[in-house]
């Protein structure tokens, strides 16, 4: 149903953790605002005592206990800041490494990297406890306040009353007046981020084609209606601020003026009448913090939303049981699969491979060839039908796990921040360095690593132009060799690659052959797969033919004469 809220996920298990921690912050903001009251008390004892009786040794006195009280509260002033900034701490840590694994299998899904925005908005929900929850945490303590000046005098107090709802009702207004404005700013400022980090990725068309005008333009003015929406909301909850500190200001004069007449009546003291002036700015404060952190707290709320929406997808059917190390025998079984509302990408798609057969696939674009890749080794769940390695279904396999035993080579390689030898070993944090090599040699790589300025040592950062597309596709093949995989899966592993490459990509499919690994390669050139044993050939989502590569790729071959004689003839 459109609206439901999701099951609980970890960042809102997380929040829910931290009440302990909110109860300590509560407990130090009612200690931080009992001692508040010294200075309303100071005020009142010097005016109705000290100039009074005109006692030296009052005043000294009075002075030092209010010295000493002040010491108090900066000290718990700083405690409960740290208990907040710790708790702050731990929800980055505890929330992080989930969020980026959910990020990652959302990207690898969908092709939208999002891990920069949902890592910011993780950075609003974090910023927004540290600066508000001390704010909030005063909020039912201003009751002490109302309830000091309401025993100093009635009337002063219930006047403090009628100013502590008028605060709280234009709080509720700055939201009614500023929430849809933000909201709809937040969305357009999001796709507005994510654009610039597209462009900057696609830098070089840009440059070469002279687009940088017309791309700057126009998101210049995506970007514009952005900070309209902002600027709106701005406006109008600038102008409810400023309305909210008329009302404190005009209260705490009210305050004075009622408490003048009644201290000229002798219904309350001078030094009462101070204290109350200063109780009532105290008790109003809060409030107006309110008002003043209400976009940060919209923009906290949407952010939540957003990550609690995203965590809810962790698939609670993905496994985590570790199984035993597969042969590698593969069958798919009456795949399909829709991204969404809409045509099938995949329809119906069945085979099944022995321990150490290979198989090509081809076809025209867009007929489903890497995301016929993509679930056969797990990356999403298929709508419909299953594929299994050894009989157990890929995708519910644990993915460490399941990683020990496969290799992968995307259409789209990209190194990892770290050296060569640590994006060959899959980045884990321990591994032989002769495996590192030995994979690199099987790739036909070893040599043009050599050749880089520090060897296997070379420092990669991505978006670099040490290496050229061919060299990290080869680097990638390394990777996906590493480990000694029983199921390697190739996405046009030649796409990048010169005659030296290619020669080397053969010889590794041969290696693999031989040594009884189950493979798939997604080919546009079919001159790679001279050494597969089977083809298979789609169209629109479906299997066009499969069998024996001899059988297939004479029909491919003799379909695509064809072709090109009625090209020819109608010529």
């Amino acid at each position: 149903m459109a609206g439901e809220q999701p099951q609980s996920t970890l960042l809102s298990k997380a929040l829910a953790s931290m009440r302990r921690a909110f109860w300590f912050v509560f407990f130090f903001s009612f200690a931080v605002n009992v001692l508040s009251l010294l200075m309303p008390i100071y005020s009142m004892q010097v005016f109705d005592r000290v100039f009074t009786t005109k006692s030296y040794n009052t005043l000294i006195g009075l002075t030092a206990v209010v010295l000493v009280g002040y010491a108090f509260y900066g000290a718990l002033y700083a405690v409960r800041a740290g208990i907040v900034a710790r708790v702050v701490e731990w929800l980055e840590r505890t929330v992080s490494p989930d969020l980026l694994t959910v990020s990652i299998t959302q990207a690898a899904q969908t092709g939208a990297p999002m891990a920069g925005q949902h890592q910011r908005d993780l950075m609003s929900v974090k910023n927004f406890i540290a600066s508000a929850t001390p704010t909030l945490m005063d909020i039912p303590w201003s009751l002490i306040f109302v309830l000091v000046i309401y025993m100093i005098n009635p009337v002063l107090g219930f006047i403090s009353v009628i100013g502590i709802l008028i605060m709280a009702a234009t709080a509720l207004i700055n939201e009614y007046a500023t929430r849809k404005a933000l909201m709809r700013a937040t969305e357009k400022n999001i796709e507005s981020s994510l654009n610039a980090d597209m462009i900057g990725r696609h830098s070089e068309a840009i440059q070469a084609m002279g687009m940088g005008k017309s791309v700057v333009t126009r998101w210049t003015k995506q970007n514009e209606h952005g900070l309209a929406l902002q600027d709106t909301a701005q406006q109008r909850s600038a102008i409810i601020l400023g309305i909210s500190r008329s009302i404190r200001n005009l209260l705490q004069v009210a305050v004075i003026g009622v408490g003048a007449i009644l201290a000229l009546n002798n219904g309350i003291s001078t030094g009462g009448m101070i204290a109350c002036s200063i109780l009532t700015a105290r008790a109003l404060a809060p409030f107006e913090s309110t008002i003043m952190l209400w976009k940060q707290f919209v923009q906290a709320r949407d952010a939540y939303n957003r990550l609690h929406f995203l965590l809810a997808r962790i698939d609670p059917n993905q496994g985590d049981t570790a199984l035993p190390a597969p042969k590698g025998l593969l069958s798919v079984e009456n795949l399909f699969y829709s991204p969404g509302k809409g045509v099938n990408i995949l329809r119906g798609i069945s085979f099944k491979l022995e321990p150490g057969e290979s198989l090509g696939i081809i076809g025209p674009s867009a007929a489903g060839k890497s995301t016929l890749a993509k679930a056969m080794v797990g990356i999403f769940a298929p709508t419909h039908g299953n594929v299994r390695l050894d009989g157990a279904d890929v995708y519910r396999w644990e993915r460490e796990d399941f990683g020990k035993y496969v290799g992968y080579l995307p259409q789209q390689v990209e190194l990892f921040l770290g050296s060569i030898k640590q994006n060959i070993a899959r980045m884990k944090d321990e591994y032989d360095d002769q495996h590192v090599i030995e994979s690199a040699k099987l790739a036909g790589v070893h040599e043009l690593i050599l050749q880089l300025p520090n060897g296997y040592d070379t420092h990669y950062v991505p978006g670099n132009t040490v290496l050229s597309p061919g060299q990290k596709q080869r680097i990638g093949l390394a990777r996906a060799l590493f480990g000694s995989p029983r199921f390697v899966v190739l996405d046009e592993p030649n796409s990048n690659l010169d005659g030296e490459g290619e020669r080397a990509l053969m010889m590794a499919l041969t290696h693999l052959k031989a040594t009884g690994v189950t493979t798939v390669v997604v080919a546009h050139r079919p001159s790679i797969l001279a050494s597969v044993d089977k083809v298979l050939m789609m169209r629109a989502g479906l299997i066009e033919a499969m069998g024996a590569r001899e059988e297939v790729m004479k029909r491919f071959t003799s379909a695509g004469n064809k072709q090109l004689q009625t090209a020819g003839g109608a010529v």
